[in-house]
């Protein structure tokens, strides 16, 4: 698939779409657009390795993809937590997106609990 030719409203798209294959997201996670991005970080379908590369990414929004992602790993849960932690100002909704997510591991939920307690 040629994303070169195509509109930002029909990567959007296409970051979306349910059916949409790995090897498209990966090409999409490429995108300077973070909507793009935000949306390919919570795609059910995007590869662990692009997960990994998101959940560092400069914009706090395109981490709430990843954060969002039902399937994050735990790796990746506790990876983006610390990097949220040591910014200046972290994402307050990454931080609550974490710990609600399902596969955030006990120790780390307590340990958001005692550094965030008033966020989340």
């Amino acid at each position: 698939m040629d994303l070169q030719d195509m509109k930002t409203y029909e990567k959007l798209g296409l970051a979306s779409l349910y059916a949409t294959e790995g090897d498209v997201l990966r090409e999409l996670a490429k995108e300077t657009n973070v909507d793009i991005r935000y949306r390919v970080g919570g795609h059910s379908n995007t590869p662990e390795d692009i997960l990994w590369e998101l959940a560092k990414a400069k914009e706090g929004f395109v981490r709430s993809g990843v954060a969002e992602n039902p399937k994050t790993s735990s790796k990746i849960l506790v990876t983006l937590f610390e990097y949220e932690k040591h910014l200046n100002k972290p994402n307050n909704y990454n931080i609550r997106a974490i710990y609600k997510h399902a596969n955030l591991p006990t120790f780390a939920k307590r340990v958001i609990e005692t550094l965030f307690g008033d966020i989340v």
